[in-house]
């Protein structure tokens, strides 16, 4: 048998098969009858000359050929999936797409509510998924479509499609009423001070701005080490201790802390929008991209 003969019906029900490895779960998953779907699967053993899936005990397993088969399968069908898309109108004011935007938790705090109204307006039945960062595993998500956009600074992905969304530098954060908060913060004052520092990988000790430091000779004290910029201002509040944040971060945390420029040249760092090539010409996805980076330039 030639696939050239057969039908891209035969193609899914492998997929739902091999997905679930239970003929009644795939059937139900593509809407046919249990009774077709085993027949789509006797079809489909003869054409690759392997039993696909085999008893195990009380149920079924794929085979090693199966398995050998189900990525690139995954592949092709979304290959597919994307040229039906590109040559689709997209409409937002009817869709009800689900799109999902990986970032940080500084960049979904300062853009989630934005992006949800701004969507929100021009497609009122789509959904917003925000998901978190994971640099390990992000090429793997945007690969496979688990994820359509991401906001992120500092990742290499030769193979990404990317534009710049916007460029951030640091502002100090200190708690109402510090003894610095009165005039103008010195480098001496700075470096004779307690800090905070986000470290989003965890555990880290030394910053973009112990680098600046060093290079004019001077050194800071970094007592606390912190995942996340979202967890500095309460801490930063309650204490004595100084800490470095997004600048556009801190209108967030006004009732909280008080803010001063560094007094040194900021060390800055880039947002960068990110996407799989595949999603390129994707209307739905063009539309998406467009709107956020229209709201970016405004930012």
């Amino acid at each position: 048998m030639d696939i050239k003969q057969g039908d891209i019906g035969l193609l899914l029900a492998l997929d739902a098969l091999l997905e679930h490895e239970n003929v009644s779960r795939a059937a139900a998953q593509l809407g046919v009858s249990q009774p077709a779907m085993s027949a789509q699967l006797k079809r489909l053993r003869h054409l690759f000359n392997d039993p696909l899936l085999t008893p195990s005990g009380r149920r079924l397993v794929a085979t090693s050929r199966a398995r050998a088969l189900q990525d690139d399968l995954r592949g092709h069908l979304r290959d597919l999936d994307a040229l039906v898309r590109e040559n689709s109108a997209f409409e937002p004011d009817v869709t009800r797409k689900t799109f999902r935007i990986v970032a940080t938790d500084y960049v979904h705090a300062l853009l989630a509510p934005k992006v949800e109204d701004l969507i929100g307006r021009a497609a009122p039945h789509a959904r917003l998924s925000f998901l978190s960062f994971e640099p390990r595993s992000l090429w793997t998500s945007l690969e496979e479509d688990a994820v359509d956009l991401a906001l992120v600074s500092g990742m290499v992905l030769p193979e990404a499609r990317s534009r710049p969304a916007f460029t951030e530098n640091f502002r100090v954060i200190m708690r109402h009423g510090h003894p610095f908060a009165d005039a103008e913060l010195s480098l001496e004052q700075f470096c004779s001070a307690r800090h905070v520092l986000v470290s989003p990988e965890g555990g880290g000790f030394v910053g973009a701005a112990d680098k600046v430091l060093a290079g004019l000779g001077l050194k800071r004290r970094v007592a606390v080490s912190l995942p996340s910029f979202l967890l500095a201002p309460a801490l930063v509040a309650r204490t004595d201790n100084l800490c470095l944040v997004p600048g556009r971060l801190v209108p967030l945390f006004a009732d909280s802390v008080t803010s001063c420029p560094t007094p040194f040249d900021s060390p800055v760092f880039d947002v960068d929008l990110m996407w799989h090539p595949r999603r390129q010409n994707d209307p739905s996805h063009v539309w998406l991209r467009q709107q956020l980076a229209d709201f970016l330039r405004g930012l």
